[in-house]
This record gives C-alpha cells, structure tokens and sequence, in this order.
C-alpha cells in the first residue's frame, strides 16, 4: 500500500471512531429519561405501609407488628380472626393478600 493509501486509511478510520464515540453518549442521554419517568410510574402506583395497615385492619387483623416492603410484595406479620400469628405477602398495588402463613410459635 502507498503512503498516501495508508494516510486516507487511517483518516477515514479514525473520522468512524469519533462519529460513533460521539454519538454513544446522545443516545445514552435519551435512553434516561425514558427509564426514570416508568420507575415514577411504577412508584406512584404502590400503595403505601399506613394504607397496608388500613387495609390490614379493615380486614379484622390485629395487633399489626411489622409491615415490610420486599421487591414484589409486602410483608406484614399480625394476628387473624382467631387470634394466630399470621404473616402475609400483599400485592403492592392493591393490597390483595397474596399468602398467608399461620406461625407455629406464638411470638
């Protein structure tokens, strides 16, 4: 290859890298928005741990000790109708009971 051959070689290669490396970040920018405005979306349809204890208690439990936020569900522990300790798995955005576990132990 010719000197000059080489020399537009190079220069075109090197105008490909800084249009790309110039570009990665703009789409970057655009793609981050997007993301932030769902995880909004998603955080303002959670309902919070005072309305799970409402609900909790409209729903006749009682002496209500723990209410935990977990990626997919609450976590309550409380007593049922009957007086057993219970733990519960809540839907996040209805408050639906999910799962109930009678505790072998009352504590």
């Amino acid at each position: 290859m010719s000197t000059s051959k080489r020399l537009s070689t190079i220069a075109i290669s090197a105008a490909m890298l800084f249009t790309a490396a110039s570009l990665t970040p703009a789409l970057a920018q655009n793609a981050a928005p997007a993301t932030a405005s769902s995880q909004t979306t998603a955080a303002s349809q959670v309902l919070t741990i005072k309305q799970i204890h409402e609900k909790l208690e409209a729903a006749g439990y009682t002496d209500i000790t723990e209410i935990e936020r977990e990626r997919t569900v609450y976590e309550a522990k409380a007593r049922n109708k009957d007086g057993q300790r219970v733990k519960l798995d809540m839907d996040l955005a209805s408050g639906d009971i999910l799962n109930t576990k009678v505790k072998s132990k009352d504590r």
